[in-house]
């Protein structure tokens, strides 16, 4: 009559960690990988140590609200020609 074995077991040999895994520092023979990601992020540093604009540079606030006003004003019209002539 066989035995039966447990369906989970534990194996009581498994030897313990040597060591804990720990960071490594890079030899000197070892070199740098340079992927597109990095490229790109080296071209971008240069932009992003550029100060900002200062706000009396920009165009004035009466200028920027009606070009917006003005294309939307114009968008809306030509929506509304287009759906009359449909009609």
């Amino acid at each position: 009559m066989p035995v039966a074995q447990p369906r989970h077991s534990f194996s009581p040999d498994v030897p313990p960690a040597l060591e804990t895994p720990v960071p490594r520092l890079a030899s000197g023979d070892e070199e740098p990988v340079f992927s597109p990601v990095h490229a790109l992020q080296q071209e971008l540093l240069p932009l992003a140590d550029a100060s900002p604009k200062p706000v009396d540079a920009l165009y004035p606030l009466w200028l920027r609200v009606a070009i917006i006003g003005g294309s939307s004003a114009l968008a809306w019209g030509v929506i509304i020609w287009g759906v009359l002539r449909l009609g």
